[in-house]
């Protein structure tokens, strides 16, 4: 199949689809149909890349790709040396972990470089466009099909082209695009007028899937999934045994810390009990950003993004139980840490990894220390602690391994 038009989707940039690719976390698989769909648009994974090294080179070269609108050959020319490096290249002997089988496997090549770099930038463009597409849904609520019509087109997508749904038939959580590996596919949103002028017929609720369409792998919305944070994702994985601590990193116990590595603390929120729910989420999407949206992005320290969104805010303020206060800390540990850890999480079977920022401030007014801890789910969204004294519990978190620490601590 010809290449993607990537130059043309990178020149426009979107906000929403370098956040989107941003956001996707680790993920471990030897085979890709292990992550398939949900996990798919929500850890970033290749492969039988299964060494965290490995994993994390390409994913930022790829966000650098999407970023500074890289072409193809930019992209292999830049990752290839690392990979070969690095021992990710040509056919191998690896061991299959599910298995224990010894197999003979394609790592890195070139083609499989070329199936990386199009699927990566297609899923987080398609993401970007769908959100922009569901934001002006009141206006453009007609949604047509259109498929690249030339001799490298499937024919099952081909059958939809010119096609038009409501924006709201269920269809799209089957059709919306990228439909299979190196699909061109996309979505135009059209307004009620447009349809009338063109005498476009509105296809009807129920209307089937042409044969063949897509394998089982893409039978589903990645874009949609991609902003679904309803539904947790890995919710059997626990902390594995495996991980290291802050002592093997040679950091100190909290306790020991020096008083001159503590940052000070900001003015805590009041909370929802002293000034009532709406004031306090008046406060609240001021701080992050979520005045006029539903979710929002906070770059961190070490070049990722945290995302946050309305609804899993909920479980931080509804309870009531004093978290709610420390909203105005969020920033500070996201963008001026203690300390970093790549935690890794298994279900026995496989592994994941979430990150971990350690906050550490004083707060002067009661003369004690302040810990917030902050975890970073694969989508990125945060769910955090406090604690307002030292304590051993502090220290049971910070495990895995320290990726940032701040200088001088």
């Amino acid at each position: 199949m010809p290449e993607l038009n990537v130059n043309y989707l990178i020149n426009l940039k979107p906000e929403k689809a370098i956040a989107y690719l941003k956001s996707k976390g680790y993920k471990f698989s030897f085979n890709w149909k292990e992550v398939w769909q949900e996990a798919h648009t929500k850890a970033f994974t290749v492969a039988k890349a299964m060494d965290l090294d490995i994993l994390s080179t390409i994913r930022n070269s790829v966000e650098d790709a999407l970023t500074n609108g890289k072409t193809l050959q930019q992209f292999k020319n830049d990752l290839t040396p690392e990979l070969q490096k690095k021992g990710w290249w040509g056919r191998k002997d690896v061991v299959d972990p599910n298995t224990g089988e010894v197999k003979n496997v394609q790592l890195g090549s070139p083609h499989r470089l070329k199936t990386i770099y199009e699927t990566n930038l297609n899923v987080a463009y398609k993401t970007g466009q769908f959100k922009e597409q569901m934001d002006n849904a009141a206006d453009r609520p007609y949604w047509m099909y259109e498929a690249t019509l030339d001799a490298n087109t499937r024919p099952s997508h081909a059958a939809l082209h010119g096609k038009v749904f409501r924006y709201d038939d269920p269809i799209w959580n089957k059709i919306y695009p990228p439909n299979d590996w190196n699909c061109r596919c996309t979505v135009r949103p059209l307004t009620q007028a447009q349809v009338k002028a063109k005498g476009l017929p509105i296809e009807p609720s129920g209307t089937d899937i042409p044969k063949g369409f897509q394998p089982p792998e893409w039978a589903y919305n990645p874009a949609k999934e991609s902003l679904s944070f309803s539904k947790p994702l890995g919710t059997d994985f626990k902390t594995s045994a495996n991980n290291k601590t802050f002592r093997d990193a040679g950091r100190l116990p909290a306790k020991e810390i020096p008083n001159d590595q503590r940052a000070p603390s900001p003015e805590k929120f009041p909370s929802v009990k002293e000034v009532g729910e709406k004031k306090y989420l008046e406060l609240l999407y001021k701080e992050l950003g979520l005045e006029d949206r539903d979710q929002s992005s906070i770059p961190t320290v070490d070049k990722d993004l945290a995302v946050f969104s309305r609804e899993n805010l909920k479980h931080f303020y509804e309870k009531q139980d004093g978290r709610e206060r420390y909203a105005s800390y969020l920033k500070p540990t996201l963008q001026n840490p203690f300390e970093v850890y790549l935690t890794e999480y298994t279900n026995g079977k496989s592994f994941e990894y979430r990150k971990v920022y350690i906050g550490l401030f004083h707060d002067t007014q009661k003369r004690e220390d302040v810990f917030i801890v902050l975890r970073k789910e694969k989508d990125s969204t945060v769910f955090w602690n406090a604690f307002e004294r030292k304590t051993p519990q502090v220290d049971k978190l910070r495990k895995g391994v320290l990726v940032y620490a701040k200088a001088g601590a």
